[in-house]
């Protein structure tokens, strides 16, 4: 194999390995009681972390707070007898959909695809590296959405002894700034609020 080839094998191997995909961790444990940040009114307790740029970059591949974005985790844990309706419009923020998020944030399929079939203009082995990778960031994306709206904490009920948990999409919040949540009771409709300050 000439000089010309191995160069050309090469470029290829580089561009596939870098290739879009999305490899985030899980959110961290629903343990209410592992969190320092945590109120507990009427034998209900909720927990909640302001995840910084490292932690938004591991859970979500992205540095949200970059985007202008704060990912607030939260744990609700109902040890009363009571049943408690969680919803997003009572928390104090302006909360995101976890889709429109992800689509702000996902991989440039169009961009990525024209970078390699420009260089694929040169060196025609370079177009496998743009297909690919063209079909891998849409891969990616899709993957992305999917995964961003399971972490996404759903407005529901919380039966006794029931837990809730996951995470509410705000804008970026200062250090002092307040989350106020807000929870009713389902039977007398009294609210039980946790104030918290990032």
């Amino acid at each position: 194999m000439g000089k010309i080839q191995k160069l050309i094998v090469l470029l290829v191997i580089i561009g596939l390995s870098g290739c879009a995909t999305y490899n985030a961790l899980n959110l961290p444990s629903p343990d209410v009681y592992t969190y320092n940040n945590r109120q507990t009114e009427k034998s209900v307790t909720i927990a909640v972390e302001f995840f910084d740029a490292s932690k938004t970059k591991k859970i979500f591949q992205v540095n949200l707070l970059k985007r202008g974005y704060q990912p607030v985790y939260i744990v609700i844990d109902n040890r009363s007898k009571e049943t408690y309706i969680f919803n997003k419009s009572r928390i104090n923020k302006t909360c995101y959909d976890a889709y429109a998020i992800a689509e702000k944030c996902g991989f440039s399929t169009a961009g990525r695809a024209t970078a390699y079939g420009v260089g694929g203009l040169f060196l025609w082995p370079l177009f496998i590296p743009a297909i690919v990778d063209g079909t891998g960031s849409a891969r990616a994306n899709q993957e992305m959405q999917h995964d961003y709206a399971i972490k996404e904490i759903k407005n529901g009920r919380i039966q006794p002894n029931g837990l809730l948990s996951g995470v509410v999409f705000v804008d970026k919040m200062a250090n002092g700034e307040h989350f106020v949540i807000r929870l009713q009771n389902i039977e007398t409709n009294e609210l039980l609020l946790f104030d918290f300050t990032k």
